[in-house]
């Protein structure tokens, strides 16, 4: 990906340049079967030349749509990614030399996008879910299902318990 390497003799010790970016998920290989990127990935890089080595930070950006883990249902979300990345010595360099004249961030940057995507999604912070005997979505529907479960679950009696005890106590 030809943004997202920086020639290391493009700029002088101490200063530094801001690259505007954009790129898809499958130009640097981003392949999660679950998410959708809705648009491109775009931010802004600050590459600086340090004199032990480089420094990047920068911020980039992107709609997603993604499965929620309560109630399925696909929901669009912004993902943010700030990230800023080190290189300090020859060893940090050395897997991200291109020609050893350019830096390519392309690995480093497709695996902090991956650590950003959140991993226990959800459409709403109330979101109820599936129902679990019929399986209907409980946030856009009601079910009969739920009025039986107390009745019908082997943890019925357990709630008229708690309910008898909480009268119990309230007396």
């Amino acid at each position: 990906m030809k943004d997202l390497r920086f020639s290391k003799n493009l700029i002088g010790l101490g200063e530094s340049i801001t690259r505007s970016v954009q790129f898809s998920d499958t130009e640097i290989g981003l392949d999660i079967p679950e998410i959708e990127f809705l648009q491109f990935i775009e931010g802004e890089i600050r590459f600086l030349r340090l004199s032990e080595g480089f420094y990047f930070k920068g911020s980039l950006q992107s709609n997603i749509e993604i499965p929620c883990r309560r109630c399925l249902a696909l929901y669009e979300t912004k993902l943010h990614v700030p990230f800023s990345l080190d290189l300090i010595d020859n060893m940090d360099l050395a897997d991200r030399m291109v020609d050893g004249e350019v830096v390519d961030l392309t690995e480093d940057l497709k695996q902090t996008i991956a650590l950003e995507i959140p991993c226990w999604p959800l459409c709403q912070d109330a979101c109820q879910g599936l129902c679990v005997s019929c399986g209907c979505n409980l946030n856009s529907q009601t079910c009969s299902c739920q009025s039986n479960l107390t009745t019908s679950s082997p943890f019925g009696n357990l709630e008229n318990m708690l309910q008898s005890t909480d009268s119990n106590t309230n007396n």
